[in-house]
């Protein structure tokens, strides 16, 4: 009897120890094979070029590793309530990893909670989420993008470098609440200093219509102006649009950010002064890379700052360059 016992216990012990076996593991306690790994990718929209390239090179890393990836994202930018339906989708459809470009940090609060129960892993890229609302989940969630104060004083100090001092300016801005609306707001304000006269500040939510719109309302309301800081392409597309039918492109400049390829375009042309590169490719590459390597137990990056850089005429060529590496 009890040599039975004993049996029974081992027997017991190991189906308990098969249940527990952790998410990314083996059930033999082995590091997950690469090609086992499901990877959730859930983008801010998919109609926007930046987000499309932040995909692209998203799923060429996962190509290289051999890793499973669902990329999926929201209709337009502020799309926070499709992004928490397709997050829970994900977990249900049991994905090992999630990675996450948010529309906001507090529609997703509930999603990032559902990720923490079930033991799935989450990596933030582009837009950084609220650091109140990460702390109050509980989740350690890394980040991989660009600092954009640093990219907007950049574009400041090329404004003041290359305009005439006290140029009337207006800056279209993005989501209210987003950490990067804020970033490049100030990052600008800081670097062209005294160089600029600020008249007006508007959100457009990144979007080219609503870019427009605000374009329009503030040249009606503001004459003397001359130069639109616009926080992404997306909106500077639309203002030029607003200035030309207005009649206004000698008099009034447009600077972007994120050097989409038809930004790129309209500073080849000389319709935008400059636009502000970021490297999106780079940051969906990397949260692939070290999404995968917490699945599988190893060490990762809590953060990485993947650099950005003025566009201007001079080295426009080249960054088109680039962006044709990750183009569908």
């Amino acid at each position: 009897m009890k040599r039975v016992s004993f049996l029974a216990v081992v027997i017991i012990l190991a189906v308990l120890t098969m249940g527990c076996t952790k998410k990314g593991e083996s059930s033999a306690g082995g590091v997950k094979d690469l090609t086992d790994i499901r990877l959730g990718f859930v983008g801010m929209t998919l109609n926007n070029e930046y987000h499309v390239t932040l995909a692209n090179g998203a799923k060429e890393k996962a190509k290289e590793l051999g890793v499973n990836i669902d990329v999926q994202a929201g209709d337009q930018h502020a799309s926070a309530d499709q992004q928490l339906t397709i997050i829970e989708n994900m977990l249900a459809n049991n994905v090992d990893g999630i990675i996450l470009v948010p529309s906001s940090s507090e529609g997703l609060e509930s999603a990032l909670r559902k990720c923490k129960e079930q033991g799935i892993p989450v990596i933030n890229a582009d837009t950084r989420l609220n650091a109140d609302i990460v702390k109050s989940v509980g989740l350690e969630i890394p980040f991989y993008g660009t600092n954009n104060y640093e990219g907007a004083r950049l574009a400041g100090q090329y404004a003041a470098a290359n305009l005439p001092a006290g140029h009337v300016t207006a800056i279209l801005t993005g989501i209210e609440g987003h950490q990067n609306t804020s970033d490049r707001l100030n990052g600008f304000k800081d670097g062209a200093g005294s160089a600029i006269k600020v008249v007006a500040e508007q959100t457009a939510n990144w979007e080219v219509d609503q870019g427009y719109t605000a374009a329009q309302n503030i040249i009606s309301a503001h004459p003397d102006l001359q130069l639109f800081f616009c926080s992404n392409d997306n909106m500077g597309i639309g203002a030029l649009r607003a200035v030309e039918e207005a009649g206004l492109k000698e008099k009034i400049k447009i600077i972007g950010f994120d050097a989409v390829s038809e930004a790129l375009n309209l500073v080849d042309s000389g319709d935008f002064l400059c636009t502000v590169a970021q490297y999106p490719a780079k940051m969906g590459e990397l949260s692939v890379e070290n999404i995968v390597k917490r699945i599988r137990g190893e060490g990762y990056e809590l953060e990485i700052d993947t650099g950005c850089r003025v566009i201007s005429k001079e080295n426009v060529a080249e960054h088109k360059a680039y962006l044709e590496k990750y183009a569908d």
